[in-house]
């Protein structure tokens, strides 16, 4: 702006660019503002390609990703607060979740990644839709969706923004498992709780009723949670009793969940985890030493 007032101010004393008064305001002001969208253009390319970089490393490391998702204003940064136990800025209005915010979480020994996003609105600009591309890009690649909806609107109400929030992930998820969150539920009694479900029943795949303001229904959501992350595939292994048996061990904790183990001449445990670490503790181990079972 500070550059547009002056080539303004600059064609109405009718001075022109360049030597001798040869050049062209207008033209440099142009060439000037392609340069500058060119390059923000390249930027936001360069930043997608590290974003895509970090969640495959994220899923190498065995984090599942979480998304939280829904219509604006339904709760969704307060439910995110409630499950990390954490304070992120949760208001009343559009657009509050501008920048994704990611927490670590520890599902029963299953480590994942839970991300707040900006909230969807009915009938949203291409090119508002395409300033949010990156948030979105959250959802869109996740492992699973916590569709957010505020329980203490009218059915008809929550019916039409499930159907907008559908809209906007149907076409990009893939099959991703979603968890339909009724947030709010304190201010509802049960009658009116059976209703909602008997209006909106069929867009709300694996519903939960919580609150996040006062924290109920939390563990439940959690074991959903817990049933619809990726699955992990379970064996049995026989390590040497050595050191290199007890630093595979040590790996192995940090990457799954041994739910059980015994020291004798080798070391025998139960083992649960993503096939690529299971196949990788076989690759460690002498074919003698490694037992599979499934």
């Amino acid at each position: 702006m500070p550059r547009a007032r002056a080539v303004v101010s600059l064609l109405k004393k009718e001075e022109r660019a360049g030597f001798m008064g040869l050049g062209d305001y207008e033209d440099s002001y142009e060439q000037d503002l392609k340069k500058r969208i060119t390059r923000i253009q390249n930027e936001l390319e360069s930043a997608e390609k590290d974003d895509e970089s970090l969640r495959t490393l994220r899923h190498r490391k065995g984090f599942s990703l979480i998304s939280l998702a829904g219509y604006t204003n339904a709760g969704k940064s307060t439910l995110f607060n409630a499950i990390v136990n954490e304070s992120v800025e949760a208001k009343n209005m559009l657009f509050t979740t501008l920048v994704p915010m990611t927490r670590a979480l520890d599902l029963g020994g299953r480590k994942a990644l839970l991300t707040d996003t900006v909230g969807f609105i009915e009938d949203l600009p291409h090119w508002l839709v395409d300033a949010f591309k990156s948030t979105l890009d959250e959802i869109f690649l996740s492992d699973l969706i916590l569709l957010v909806v505020d329980a203490s609107e009218k059915p008809e109400t929550i019916l039409q923004k499930l159907s907008t929030s559908h809209d906007t992930l149907w076409d990009r998820i893939r099959g991703v498992p979603i968890i339909t969150v009724l947030n709010k539920a304190d201010l509802v009694n049960e009658s009116e709780l059976e209703a909602i479900m008997d209006h909106i029943g069929y867009m709300a795949p694996n519903p939960v009723f919580v609150s996040a303001k006062k924290g109920t229904g939390m563990a439940a959501l959690k074991d959903e949670i817990i049933k619809h992350l990726p699955p992990w595939c379970f064996c049995s292994l026989s390590l040497p009793n050595s050191e290199k048996g007890m630093s595979i061990l040590s790996w192995l904790y940090e990457e799954g969940i041994v739910h059980n183990v015994e020291f004798g001449e080798q070391i025998f445990l139960d083992y649960e985890a993503r096939t690529e670490i299971i196949s990788r503790a076989h690759a460690l181990l002498e074919p003698q030493e490694a037992q599979r079972s499934e």
